[in-house]
């Protein structure tokens, strides 16, 4: 019987010890920054291709993907879902990006073709983007300390960044929400004042 506890006591030590509780998104590296440079092409759907005057005035979802990454594709079917929660909101956005798996990779066909068979194997309408110079994707290197894909941004009307996820968990996208919703009920002159966290 002892030896069983200690053996249980020994598991529960080491599992304690792997669980890193998620980080508060509102205070990752980045958060308060702006997004300045934003040249983001269509690759699939209803896409347009979005600037960053494009944004002006919109709460945005910026979403860092990529179809190689298993927990990218674990997380499109709940933005997209989510994207359908906000479609009423004129002035919410989401915008996924998606990247090939080597950025030596110039074929946008490919990357389109690859996209697309991914969002039509899941059944998702979901409008995505490409970065054709990877320029957003260098910003963020410096911006946010980027660490990979799956990386998601919450952008307020003035294009500063107000929380950061980066991978995906069971769940992110009801928190995701609530921050999306607190923002937009935040009134355009509450917004454009210092209550971005520094």
């Amino acid at each position: 019987m002892t030896i069983l506890a200690l053996c249980l006591l020994g598991g529960y030590l080491y599992l304690s010890r792997l669980y890193v509780p998620p980080e508060n998104p509102e205070s990752r590296a980045g958060v308060g920054q702006s997004i300045e440079y934003l040249n983001l092409q269509p690759l699939t759907g209803d896409a347009r291709a979005v600037t960053r005057a494009d944004l002006e005035g919109r709460v945005v979802l910026l979403n860092i993907w990529g179809t190689w990454c298993p927990p990218c594709r674990t997380e499109l079917p709940h933005l997209s879902a989510l994207r359908g929660r906000f479609a009423g909101q004129e002035d919410f956005q989401l915008l996924a990006v998606s990247y090939p798996a080597s950025q030596d990779r110039e074929d946008v066909d490919s990357l389109r073709t690859e996209t697309s068979q991914l969002l039509n194997s899941l059944n998702l309408d979901l409008p995505t983007y490409y970065d054709p110079n990877y320029s957003l994707l260098y910003n963020l290197e410096e911006t946010l300390d980027f660490r990979g894909f799956p990386t998601t941004l919450l952008l307020d009307r003035r294009g500063v960044i107000r929380a950061v996820w980066v991978g995906y968990r069971p769940g992110v996208e009801t928190e995701m929400e609530w921050h999306i919703g607190r923002l937009l009920s935040e009134t355009p002159s509450a917004d454009s004042d210092s209550s971005a966290p520094e």
